[in-house]
């Protein structure tokens, strides 16, 4: 699988910035062209991020796997064409809070070693959005 990490400083403490990057509705407002929708999260919850406009689009499906509120999450992805794994870890930084996304993935039908060359552009695609997401 392919894979990439980020570390970024939000502003304030781990409680309020766990709270709001776990908010969906956020998730919707912060990724363009994307729905995500949802049970309450929490351990074994699912989650689905829809892409696309109109009928073109995907899902991508989730499973929160380990949930450690304010501190740890671990979200599997298990749909197609995603499928892959992430692992949020917060920490306080002073007044801050610095988050560690470490995530996998691969694409259906995507050799690994081909979805890997996508990695330095996915990566910026989620520090945006976990930075759009978590902006208070």
């Amino acid at each position: 699988m392919a894979s990439f990490w980020f570390d970024v400083l939000v502003p304030g403490p781990p409680e309020q910035v766990w709270a709001r990057l776990w908010d969906l509705d956020r998730h919707t407002a912060a990724i363009p062209l994307t729905t995500t929708t949802g049970e309450p999260l929490g351990p074994g919850a699912r989650f689905t991020a829809r892409t696309g406009v109109g009928p073109l689009g995907f899902d991508d499906d989730m499973v929160v796997r380990s949930w450690g509120p304010p501190h740890r999450a671990v979200v599997e992805k298990v749909g197609s064409p995603l499928t892959g794994s992430l692992v949020a870890t917060l920490r306080p930084a002073g007044a801050d809070t610095r988050i560690r996304w470490e995530q996998t993935y691969a694409v259906t039908g995507v050799p690994d070693a081909v979805a890997a060359l996508a990695a330095p552009a996915v990566r910026a695609a989620y520090l945006r959005a976990v930075r759009g997401i978590t902006r208070p």
